[in-house]
């Protein structure tokens, strides 16, 4: 039986933090491994943090009491949790909700300013607007697939042939966020 949860907090992120909050978000996102069992998205900004979980109730529940000892995030408000029938999501997702033309439109789309804010969305503009929005083709996001992650766990099988010298190991690419500060400068 698969569940799926909605919700959103506010980060906790001080000014000249940011970039190190973000890497450390990210680096948690990437704990939704292909033996999680878990599917979904979570897109952040300075104040705000929305996420959509999909799997199995016990590893959604788990991942749900971990995410209330996260110190990262205060003030965690469930929207939904639901059963449910199919994934919306057929990955990991996670974006930081930057200022770009497409994001800010997405955000207008959710909410009436440029300014995303969960705390008057419902559950289901936020499911839609972390779907859409991790379906940008952007640097802000970055996802893994189910099949990405099934062929990282379960490479094909090769017929026996002479042993091949090992290869060098190769990490897979990084993507950088860049940090851009919006506020106009004070004037000289």
């Amino acid at each position: 039986m698969l569940s799926r949860l909605v919700f959103y907090g506010r980060t906790n992120m001080k000014i000249g933090e940011s970039a190190g909050v973000i890497k450390s978000i990210l680096v948690a996102a990437s704990d939704y491994s292909p033996a999680s069992g878990l599917t979904g998205g979570l897109v952040f900004n300075e104040q705000y943090v929305m996420e959509v979980i999909e799997g199995a109730r016990e590893q959604v529940s788990k991942r749900l009491r971990l995410l209330f000892e996260d110190p990262r995030i205060e003030d965690l408000t469930i929207l939904a949790v639901s059963t449910i029938d199919k994934r919306v999501f057929d990955g990991w997702a996670v974006g930081y909700a930057g200022r770009t033309i497409d994001a800010e439109r997405l955000y207008l789309k959710y909410c009436p300013t440029v300014d995303i804010n969960p705390t008057i969305m419902s559950a289901a503009a936020v499911l839609d607007f972390i779907r859409e929005f991790c379906a940008l083709e952007t640097l802000y996001v970055q996802r893994t697939s189910l099949a990405d992650q099934r062929q990282s766990t379960h490479p094909p099988q090769q017929k026996a042939t002479a042993p091949r010298p090992p290869q060098p190991r190769q990490d897979p690419p990084v993507e950088t966020i860049k940090v851009v500060n919006t506020k106009p400068l004070a004037p000289a």
